[in-house]
């Protein structure tokens, strides 16, 4: 598995054992994540951005709703139309997700496969704090599991604190949600249509399970080799943080009803 990676492997290879001297391998990792997720910021602010852009562009197209509300092919031009010239998409992106994925198997090839490129793979000759960074939980000899159930542990309080942080930020999001919707334009008739009572149910189904999934990096850094598991300890807990940060953003936007305001896309 991941074994495709194995020419970008061998000389990060090589130079994470060259450093190895001075920057101990654990602490590489700890490094390399963080190089990673601070590349992505700028990215994730910009989403953030966006994000504001949409929400302020809901009055307007609550106007093309009730404007093409018997016409749902011009409803859609309208709206593509809308999103088109004030620059921002449809749909939230999902990049800074998935340029994780391929860091999180160089990592996980790194530091799990005997053999790179024909020749041993001399990073699982370091520890952590005396603990092989191949090791897992269950593997691992009583005198240095310690250093796992410390990192289970601290990853248990980062997954709590982040499935109350998204529950929260979830719910106020709604609550704008349903603000907006009723201050938009319905002809005197309060009452939702089948369809946007369909995606309210859907959203507070999706406010009460999707906290819970941070809950599975605990079970993953449980099973995972320890270098593995480093990494996503230190990724999850950067997420955390960056959440608290970009969410000022929000809050520093405050949602109008009453019409278009200038675009606040950048940084």
């Amino acid at each position: 598995m991941f074994s495709f990676l194995d020419p970008v492997l061998l000389p990060l290879h090589d130079l994470l054992v060259a450093l190895a001297p001075v920057v101990p391998p654990g602490l590489a990792i700890v490094l390399l994540t963080l190089g990673v997720r601070m590349a992505l910021h700028p990215l994730n602010r910009r989403t953030q951005h966006q994000a504001v852009r949409r929400r302020e562009l809901e009055p307007r197209l609550a106007e093309l709703r009730a404007r093409h509300q018997d016409d749902p092919q011009a409803l859609q031009q309208a709206m593509l139309r809308l999103h088109r010239e004030e620059g921002v998409p449809l749909a939230p992106g999902c990049l800074p997700m998935l340029v994780q994925l391929p860091v999180f198997g160089l990592v996980y090839r790194l530091f799990t496969a005997p053999e790179l490129g024909g020749e041993h793979n001399r990073l699982l000759d370091h520890t952590l704090l005396g603990t092989p960074l191949s090791e897992h939980l269950l593997t691992v000899d009583a005198g240095h599991r310690w250093v796992f159930l410390v990192l289970v542990a601290v990853t248990l309080l980062v997954a709590a604190f982040s499935a109350w942080q998204m529950r929260r930020h979830m719910a106020e999001d709604r609550a704008v949600a349903e603000r907006l919707a009723a201050a938009r334009p319905t002809g005197g008739k309060d009452q939702q249509t089948p369809q946007q009572q369909a995606v309210a149910d859907a959203m507070a189904q999706v406010t009460r399970v999707v906290p819970l999934l941070s809950f599975f990096t605990v079970l993953a850094v449980a099973s995972l080799p320890l270098a593995a598991g480093l990494y996503l300890v230190t990724s999850t807990t950067w997420g955390l943080l960056e959440r608290a940060s970009l969410r000022r953003i929000r809050h520093g936007a405050q949602p109008s009803t009453s019409g278009p305001r200038p675009r606040t896309l950048g940084g």
